[in-house]
């Protein structure tokens, strides 16, 4: 079976069998082993290290919260909270500020990243502590008021420093109540921490080991982080946002750039905080790059087998297949002088040879029924072109002689010039093409001298766009349809005839209407009277020169015949490449 197969189908499969199947199912089961063991490692770490951070900076916010509690209940910041702004003079008060000034000089020498403190009194005088700042807290106050006695832990804000300018701070904010009517507030206080002391010395550890660190508030906004410039701003990837504030799982996968990164996440209790790590796996899992690198090694070499398989079928058999292709496309493009070597007699050698054979067989019929069938057309349409020549001969000079009979010869030099302007037309060398504007110059002279004949019971109007009139079309294509309208369209008409021209570009068409308001068509016996003759063979000549599509239509109007004819829209361009096409030169 395998031998009856063709070169195509046995390449294919000796390939895929023997290749790349092999390659593609060894290679995968092997790299997905591997990377199921680094991603589970990968999340792992990352997970474990997430969690001591996690468990370090819940330290951080228990401290301060214990802080904040242990307010309520010392008797120097009871004093303070309690003593009203007059009585501040007293020994009991002073007593208690140097208390509570000790209290906060070793809170903050002891903990590097507390920035500054702020006690308020329930009638509203201060004690500051630690870095002078300024900026605007009025929303924290009227969180923490909201809370009435619970944490407010903000978002990172900035503040500005006499010591150090601008920086970002985020702060817890608690309103004090009495420890004896525990719902009556007695004062505030605000702890507030520097932003990038507690990044470094909770955070920096984990961003330089596993990649990017920072904390996330549950609007999206950076609360910490190793860029500053990012601290209090919404986090740039709104993808992140939703993995971490909305997203459930704890660990996502993130794909960007062709990298793919773990996202962990870890909401911090009490806070309306995120602590968010995110990893390139590729980093994390860097020192097992050799048993990848093996796994690729091992591919590329049986690619490399691949390969020279396929370059000695290729130089043996496809190469010939791929010349006879470039004969084909010669061939294509009319060059009929190709012709492919032939040197096996298998398959391929079969196929070039009946390929020269079917050449040969295309140059006979091109040099024969081809040739001889264009000129067949061609003398089909000059027949038809020349059958309506002698009608027209009779009627101009039936008319001539009338005018000359009546009128004694007075207007016979002006007919007789109109006249032999048509048969100039009329004979346009000896061409079958003519622009638009000279056929509807030779449908003017015509109606003219009709006109001449029939005085006032005819009358007419020819309109076109300016555009076609250097349009090219059939000769004698109008003259048919005009000629109906006088002979049979105004035969017996009580009124004035009129007949209207008129010629437009339709899409890549050229419509021309003929239109009177003659008696019109009888559908009975139209086709037995001549102008039934005149529209056939004017629809043939039509067909023959621009296939069936084209032609003419009639229209339905309230009075009288509408003949439209429908050509397509040429240039002499066009019309010299059709006659190159079918074998015409400028002397037909």
């Amino acid at each position: 079976m395998f031998r009856r197969w063709g070169l195509t189908k046995q390449f294919a499969t000796v390939f895929l069998i023997l290749i790349t199947l092999p390659t593609i199912l060894f290679g995968s089961l092997i790299y997905i082993q591997t990377t199921k063991i680094f991603k589970d490692q990968a999340e792992d770490s990352t997970i474990e290290l997430l969690e001591k951070n996690e468990e370090s900076l819940r330290a951080v916010i228990r401290g301060i919260e214990s802080m904040s509690s242990y307010m309520i209940y010392d008797e120097n910041f009871r004093t303070f909270f309690l003593t009203k702004e007059e009585e501040m003079a007293s020994e009991k008060y002073k007593k208690a500020e140097e208390g509570i000034r000790g209290y906060f000089t070793f809170q903050i020498t002891s903990q590097d990243y507390i920035d500054s403190i702020l006690l308020r009194a329930r009638d509203g005088h201060e004690l500051r502590f630690g870095n002078p700042v300024a900026g605007n807290e009025e929303a924290l106050d009227r969180a923490a008021e909201d809370l009435k006695g619970k944490f407010y832990w903000s978002d990172a804000y900035p503040m500005t420093s006499d010591w150090d300018g601008q920086k970002a701070i985020v702060s817890l904010s608690r309103v004090i109540n009495d420890i004896n009517h525990i719902n009556e507030p007695v004062g505030m206080v605000r702890i507030r921490l520097d932003e990038e002391d507690l990044y470094h010395a909770y955070g920096a550890g984990l961003a330089t080991k596993q990649g990017d660190y920072f904390l996330m508030s549950e609007n999206g906004e950076v609360v910490l982080s190793e860029d500053s410039s990012q601290v209090g701003q919404p986090f740039p990837s709104s993808k992140i946002v939703n993995l971490v504030v909305h997203n459930k799982q704890a660990t996502t996968d993130y794909r960007t750039n062709h990298t793919t990164y773990l996202v962990v996440k870890k909401k911090i209790e009490g806070t309306r905080w995120f602590s968010v790590a995110i990893v390139d796996k590729g980093e994390v899992v860097h020192e097992l790059y050799n048993v990848r690198s093996l796994i690729v090694t091992m591919i590329i070499l049986l690619a490399i087998l691949g390969i020279i398989a396929f370059i000695g079928f290729y130089i043996f058999n496809i190469k010939r297949i791929v010349e006879l292709t470039n004969q084909t496309k010669q061939l294509e493009t009319g060059d009929f002088s190709v012709n492919v070597q032939v040197k096996t007699e298998d398959e391929i050698g079969q196929l070039g040879m009946r390929f020269n054979q079917m050449v040969k067989k295309i140059q006979q019929h091109i040099n024969t029924e081809y040739k001889l069938k264009i000129k067949q057309k061609e003398s089909e349409l000059k027949s038809l072109q020349n059958q309506m020549d002698p009608h027209f001969l009779y009627n101009t000079l039936d008319m001539i002689r009338w005018t000359a009979r009546l009128e004694k010869a007075m207007e016979t030099g002006q007919l007789i010039e109109r006249l032999s302007k048509i048969f100039r037309l009329n004979l346009n060398k000896g061409k079958m093409w003519v622009r638009l504007e000279d056929e509807l110059n030779y449908i003017y002279n015509y109606l003219e001298l009709q006109k001449s004949r029939l005085g006032e019971k005819l009358d007419f109007h020819i309109f076109y766009d300016a555009e076609l009139k250097d349009a090219i079309l059939l000769s004698h294509v109008l003259q048919p349809l005009v000629e109906n309208s006088i002979a049979h369209g105004f035969k017996g008409l009580g009124r004035q005839g009129t007949i209207t021209v008129r010629c437009y570009r339709k899409n890549n068409m050229i419509w021309m209407d003929v239109i009177d308001n003659g008696c019109g068509f009888k559908p009975s016996n139209s086709k037995e009277e001549g102008g039934g003759l005149a529209l056939r063979n004017l629809q043939e000549r039509i067909a023959i020169a621009f296939g069936g599509d084209y032609g003419i239509e009639q229209l339905e109007d309230h009075e009288g015949a509408w003949i439209r004819v429908k050509i397509p829209f040429l240039l002499e361009s066009d019309i010299k490449i059709i006659d190159k096409e079918q074998g015409e030169n400028d002397e037909s």
